[in-house]
């Protein structure tokens, strides 16, 4: 059962502008985590103070980051996150991560420590600053045991509609997603039942490969994760979930409620009231077209490139 009441277009909570941010992301993967960083770095009202990677070969992911910042002419601070997830299940790895750049730059250092500088980061960044996070949930539970307090959270995770799904950030890691969101905090969740109704396509492809060197690596990884799903269109599963924090205007969302998590990583309604809201709803075009000029932005369009 879900909450009562939900709130309309016009969202209740509105962000400081800058808005301080820490982004926690599995990078490298799917490309729709690379939108989400160019489209930070193209949306003015953000003050990204911090990237964490997580899941995985979390020092590889960090490398990507390097990179992109390089390519587009910026800096950018981050560190590696958890490489094992707290469930103790395998991290799921596509092979290709970081195969379309033509370098990546070396860490100061990529030695494991506990707990993970990323988790580090996030626990001396958290502060007074919003965390969005769009990949399994391991770093930002583990900064939370350490005390970590952000002002919010908003992640990409779950199956809304579906209690029987586990969606594969939240499935990724059930024990972690149980952490976060059973932990009393503000958190937004803008789950796959909503990003799945916006797609990109060639259109947006050939826009964002005119945008420079990293643009060029963006629309070839676009293409390729598009073929090896056998699909015409790539789904922006998170730079939605980030314009949802930016632009919560163009969504719909339910009124906070308490949820609670499977083994799986399934989500379900919980009794009485909680600190989850969640978005049921966009405004599709209106999204799309905001998803791109911000991207399109971020990466660098009519302005000069700086490839090394």
């Amino acid at each position: 059962m879900g909450p009562r009441r939900r709130q309309g277009r016009r969202a209740l909570i509105r962000i400081r502008v800058p808005l301080p941010l820490l982004l926690d992301s599995d990078l490298g993967s799917d490309v729709d985590d690379e939108l989400a960083l160019a489209l930070l770095w193209g949306s003015p009202e953000v003050d990204l103070r911090g990237v964490c990677t997580t899941y995985g070969d979390t020092a590889l992911r960090a490398r990507i980051v390097l990179r992109m910042a390089e390519l587009t002419g910026r800096t950018v601070e981050v560190a590696p996150g958890e490489q094992h997830t707290a469930s103790g299940k395998d991290a799921w790895w596509a092979g290709i991560e970081g195969a379309a750049y033509d370098r990546l730059p070396r860490l100061p250092s990529e030695e494991e420590a506990v707990p993970s500088p990323g988790v580090r980061l996030l626990l001396d960044r958290a502060e007074g600053a919003h965390l969005l996070a769009i990949g399994p949930l391991t770093s930002v539970a583990a900064a939370l045991d350490a005390g970590a307090r952000f002002d919010g959270i908003t992640i990409m995770g779950g199956d809304w509609t579906d209690p029987a799904t586990g969606e594969h950030n939240l499935a990724s890691d059930a024990v972690a997603a149980k952490r976060v969101l059973e932990s009393g905090l503000p958190v937004t969740a803008v789950g796959i039942d909503v990003t799945r109704q916006v797609r990109f396509g060639e259109a947006e492809i050939a826009r964002f490969a005119a945008c420079g060197a990293l643009g060029a690596v963006i629309a070839a990884e676009m293409r390729a994760w598009m073929r090896r799903w056998d699909e015409d269109f790539e789904v922006p599963h998170d730079p939605l979930t980030a314009l949802a924090l930016l632009e919560p205007d163009l969504f719909t969302f339910t009124a906070p409620a308490g949820v609670t998590v499977g083994d799986q990583g399934a989500v379900r309604w919980g009794e009485g009231a909680g600190t989850v809201r969640v978005a049921v709803g966009v405004d599709v075009d209106a999204a799309r077209a905001s998803l791109a000029d911000r991207i399109a932005r971020g990466l660098g369009e009519h302005q000069d490139h700086i490839a090394r």
